[in-house]
């Protein structure tokens, strides 16, 4: 295996019992899965150097959530980046917000349908005073006066319902706004964007949801300031993403003009094609994949004519590049809830049993390509783990013939 750089990705999970979990992301490969006494930085620097102790990698981000434990354990024990997750950022948002933002305006909706129910009453009061055949004695009410007072009222009970629905879409916008902006790369025009751009944007947003969220409770506010106090790791990030890209092009020794290739066409495209992938939404996912092909179809139109090197050992170089940032920890999020499903079947996983899901994963489960995750983090075809087992274990014995009972 040749050496390589890696993220890791960690969480832990609970079956009661703490499960460490840590995979590369590119390849899906499982290097930690284990269970623990405690989940201190410790006990993380323990078992993620017993896993990596013979392999030639070395790791130079973890991308986790805001867990204290698991930031020390990246930043002090194997001094390396810490890469903030994305999604519990905005779900810190939503948790804060959505919430009592719709109760207000569900609140809001029955206000305003109780005035519209009384200018309705009133109104009906006046036909009936006015067709009456023999009316009641004294002074005419001044019905018009009720109505339009009931009108206004209703028109405010209407602008109050509004702006709790603006409020709560413009929560909703902004929090799917921030993992729009959170690329280093504008996944509209495949242009760069720097610390300072993502960090403005970022801003932009946050100063929106502050704004849709002023009638909230100090609680529910001190959740979106928690979310926001994550910007700055998300900033340094990006700067740490394209310091990478510069030490790995330096290393490369590419030309000046394949790092403009690289820089401005093959990374972008290249990151903008991994981020289409993952996608659901299928207009923004063609939308994505459109500007994609749009950049790699600019190089691919020249050939090797363009560039020094040859333009497939580009490509492939900028892919490894563009995996190099990790927004995400999805993959042992996901992983956690396999393990979850397994836990609650047979109610308890022991080492065994665990080490056993480990090794399929690893080495038997494959993707559409057919490749396994030994594979992908390899970079080499491992021996095929049915013909091990059936090298490596007994045979069980054939059962023993029932003997019939003498009459």
């Amino acid at each position: 295996m040749p050496a390589k750089l890696i993220t890791l990705c960690e969480d832990e999970t609970f079956h009661p019992e703490i499960c460490l979990v840590a995979m590369e992301p590119v390849s899906n490969f499982i290097l930690v899965e284990k269970y623990a006494l405690n989940r201190e930085a410790k006990t993380w620097n323990e078992a993620v150097d017993d896993a990596l102790s013979n392999l030639p990698v070395e790791v130079i981000q973890v991308t986790s959530d805001e867990g204290r434990s698991l930031i020390s354990h990246a930043l002090k024990g194997l001094k390396v980046h810490h890469s903030p997750d994305c999604f519990h950022v905005i779900y810190e948002i939503g948790r804060g917000t959505c919430g009592a933002l719709m109760s207000k305006v569900r609140q809001a909706e029955k206000e305003h349908e109780k005035m519209v129910k009384q200018t309705h009453i009133i109104k009906q009061k006046k036909d009936k005073f006015d067709n009456a055949d023999k009316r009641p004695r004294g002074r005419r009410p001044n019905f018009e006066k009720k109505i339009q007072e009931a009108e206004i009222a209703e028109q405010s009970a209407k602008k109050k319902w509004d702006q709790a629905s603006l409020n709560h879409e413009t929560v909703l916008t902004e929090k799917a706004q921030i993992g729009q902006v959170y690329h280093p790369y504008n996944l509209k025009t495949g242009q760069r964007q720097d610390s300072e751009t993502v960090s403005g944007l970022l801003a932009d947003c946050f100063d929106k949801i502050h704004t849709a969220t002023t009638d909230l409770t100090d609680r529910c506010k001190e959740r979106v300031n928690k979310a926001q106090r994550v910007v700055g790791s998300m900033v340094a990030s990006i700067g740490f993403f394209f310091q990478m890209v510069e030490i790995y092009l330096d290393n490369m020794q590419v030309s000046t003009r394949d790092k403009h290739l690289m820089h401005n066409y093959l990374i972008p495209g290249n990151y903008l094609k991994l981020v289409a992938n993952k996608e659901r939404d299928v207009q923004r996912k063609a939308e994505i994949l459109q500007v994609a092909q749009k950049l790699l179809l600019i190089v691919e139109s020249t050939g090797d004519a363009c560039s020094d090197c040859n333009i497939e050992e580009l490509n492939k170089a900028a892919i490894e590049c563009a995996q190099l940032f990790q927004r995400s920890s999805s993959c042992v999020e996901g992983r956690n809830g396999q393990l979850a499903l397994r836990h609650q079947g047979i109610h308890r996983l022991n080492d065994r049993q665990l080490k056993a899901y480990t090794i399929m994963h690893n080495y038997y489960i494959r993707r559409r390509d057919g490749t396994t995750a030994a594979e992908r983090f390899f970079n080499a075809k491992p021996n095929d783990l049915f013909e091990y087992l059936l090298d490596h274990v007994d045979y069980p014995v054939r059962p023993r013939n029932s003997l019939k009972s003498v009459a």
